[in-house]
C-alpha cells in the first residue's frame, strides 16, 4: 500500500486560549515558556484518541428475538498518555508547561495540536496538563514514565496552524 508514513517527525504543540472557550488558529508553540525541549524530543509514545460510542437500546416491547440500538455519545476515558523520556529538564519543562495552565484565568483552556510528519492538517483538543509524577523503574533500563493530559474538548482533524 502507498503512503504509509513514519512516526518519526511529529509535531506536538501547544497554546492557551486568547478567549475563554475559542481554540487559537496560529501561534502554538513546542516547547514551553523559557523551556530547552520540544515536546517531541522527550515524548517516545501517544495514547490514541479514538473512542467507542455508547450504544442506546431502542429495542421496542414487541421484539422477541433481537436487540436494536442506535450510536450513542462517543465515550472515552477522557486521559491522553504521553509516555517520555524522564530527566531533569524534561520533567522542568513539562512542568513548566503544567504551569502556564494553571496560571490560566477567566475560563481560559489550553489547547495541543498532534501533527503527523507531511500532513496539512492536525489534531486538536482541549486539555488539562498534569504534573510529570515519579515513574516505575527497574534496573539497567532507561527512565521512562507517562504525562497525562485530561482531554475536555476534541477538535478533531483540521487544518493546521499557522505559525
Amino acid at each position: 500500500m502507498a503512503g504509509e508514513i513514519s512516526s518519526a517527525g511529529i509535531t506536538i504543540k501547544y497554546k492557551a486560549e486568547a478567549t475563554a472557550g475559542t481554540r487559537p488558529t496560529s501561534g502554538y508553540a513546542e516547547k514551553a515558556s523559557g523551556g530547552t525541549l520540544n515536546i517531541a524530543e522527550y515524548v517516545t509514545g501517544i495514547s490514541g484518541l479514538t473512542a467507542d460510542f455508547d450504544q442506546y437500546d431502542v429495542t421496542p416491547l414487541a421484539e422477541v428475538r433481537r436487540h436494536r440500538y442506535i450510536k450513542g455519545l462517543q465515550a472515552n476515558d477522557g486521559n491522553l498518555s504521553l509516555s517520555c523520556n524522564i530527566n531533569p529538564t524534561s520533567r522542568s519543562d513539562w512542568n513548566a508547561i503544567v504551569a502556564e495552565y494553571a496560571a490560566l484565568t477567566g475560563g481560559k483552556g489550553m489547547w495541543f495540536e498532534f501533527t503527523l510528519p507531511g500532513d496539512t492538517q492536525s489534531v486538536f483538543f482541549r486539555g488539562e496538563p498534569c504534573e510529570m509524577g515519579f515513574p516505575d523503574v527497574e534496573s539497567a533500563q532507561a527512565v521512562q514514565g507517562a504525562v497525562q493530559i485530561i482531554e475536555n474538548q476534541y477538535s478533531g482533524w483540521t487544518s493546521k496552524s499557522t505559525t
